[in-house]
């Protein structure tokens, strides 16, 4: 009998021991290869920016509070990528105060919590805290998944004035690049935590195609920009195939 427990807990603890490796994060590569510190610094700025326009009407806070949550969990994934950005930039040493207050903004239950919560975020901008050392999770996967189709509807009209908007694509893939490297942690609130090898390759695909858009629309080349957004949206789909099938069919 106590051979049998015995057996059962080493199997226990292998088993254990190969779902634990199995869901460790594959080694990012440097985020410059994705997204660059200037772009991701620049809508970084845009998102408290929108915040801002949220908080400017306490009347309004109610109907635009969602949009708020989405934007602060967006800032989360951004100062992240950006504090362990291998460019040097002006939020690499305040990320991870960054982080802690934008997630407060996001937590907010009434308009007061949120404007003080605010007020800590762009006072965090300055901020000399201590370093963000790995990939962790930082924000929901429910507002990250949220706020994606957001920016690619913004991303996919400026397409139609590629010439004249170059600038705000190459920063709207940045931001999708680090959405999904950011992603990766967020593998326990997916439908299937179990499944992490594919969850870690569409998060690769997501960034890698967002990487190419971005370069094309710094480099001014539209023809493989075109190609990129096309890379960019198949991956979406792939994914939503086996992680999210009921949002593919409701977008047909």
């Amino acid at each position: 009998m106590g051979f049998r427990v015995a057996a059962l807990t080493c199997s226990l603890l292998v088993i254990a021991s190969s779902l634990s490796a199995a869901a460790e994060i594959p080694a990012a590569p440097k985020a410059s290869s994705y997204a660059s510190a200037k772009d991701l610094v620049a809508a970084l700025d845009d998102y408290i920016e929108r915040i801002e326009e949220v908080l400017a009407d306490p009347g309004e806070f109610a109907d635009l509070q969602s949009r708020m949550v989405k934007d602060a969990e967006t800032i989360s994934v951004l100062a992240l990528v950006l504090g362990l950005h291998d460019e040097d930039n002006v939020y690499k040493a305040a990320a991870g105060e960054l982080i802690k207050s934008s997630q407060a903004v996001a937590q907010a239950a009434d308009y007061k919590a949120a404007k003080a919560a605010f007020e800590q975020l762009k006072a965090a901008k300055s901020a000399k805290g201590a370093a963000v050392t790995g990939w962790v999770r930082v924000a929901s996967l429910k507002a990250l998944m949220e706020q994606v189709p957001l920016v690619n509807s913004r991303l996919n009209r400026n397409m139609r004035r590629f010439e004249r908007q170059a600038d705000g694509i190459a920063q709207d893939a940045a931001v999708l690049a680090a959405i999904a490297q950011g992603s990766m942690a967020n593998l326990e609130e997916t439908i299937q935590p179990s499944n992490s090898e594919k969850w870690f390759a569409f998060c690769q695909q997501m960034r890698d195609a967002a990487a190419v858009l971005n370069k094309a629309a710094v480099a001014k080349d539209e023809a493989g920009a075109k190609d990129a957004e096309a890379a960019l949206a198949k991956s979406c789909d792939d994914c939503h195939a086996v992680f999210h099938p009921e949002g593919l069919e409701s977008a047909k």
